[in-house]
C-alpha cells in the first residue's frame, strides 16, 4: 500500500480540508515541518472524520492514499487543535487507523538501539 521507504509517520492535529490534492496537501506537509520525498508520511484527517489521506513521497513523485469509512466514523481517540500540528505515531497504529480500528498508546516501549 505505502513505499516501504518510510522514516517516520506524522498525523496532523488539525481539521483538513480534504478537497484538497497532492498540491495542497505537500503545501500543509511543508508548512507541519515535513518532508515527503524524504520518507516522511504525514496523515490527514477530515473534520468529520470520515476520510483518512496519507502523503508520502519518494525520489520520482508522490503517493497519496486515501480511505473513505462508508459505514461511518473512525473512531480513534483524536482531538483536533486549531493551530496546525503534528504528532508522531509508529507504522504498527498507521495501519490501525486504515483499519478503522481505534487504539490508545497508554506508554510505549523504548526502540532497540545497538
Amino acid at each position: 500500500m505505502l513505499p516501504s521507504l518510510i522514516r517516520r509517520v506524522l498525523i496532523a492535529q488539525h481539521r483538513t480540508d480534504c478537497r484538497k490534492r497532492f498540491d495542497g496537501l505537500l503545501g500543509e506537509a511543508y508548512r507541519l515541518g515535513a518532508d515527503p520525498y524524504a520518507g516522511d508520511c504525514i496523515v490527514f484527517l477530515k473534520g468529520d472524520r470520515t476520510q483518512l489521506r496519507a502523503l508520502t513521497g519518494d525520489s520520482l513523485g508522490l503517493y497519496l492514499v486515501c480511505r473513505r469509512f462508508e459505514g461511518g466514523s473512525l473512531r480513534a481517540n483524536l482531538t483536533f487543535v486549531r493551530d496546525p500540528t503534528c504528532s508522531t505515531i509508529t507504522m504498527a497504529e498507521l495501519e490501525l487507523l486504515f483499519e478503522g480500528a481505534s487504539f490508545t498508546v497508554h506508554r510505549r516501549v523504548r526502540e532497540w538501539q545497538k
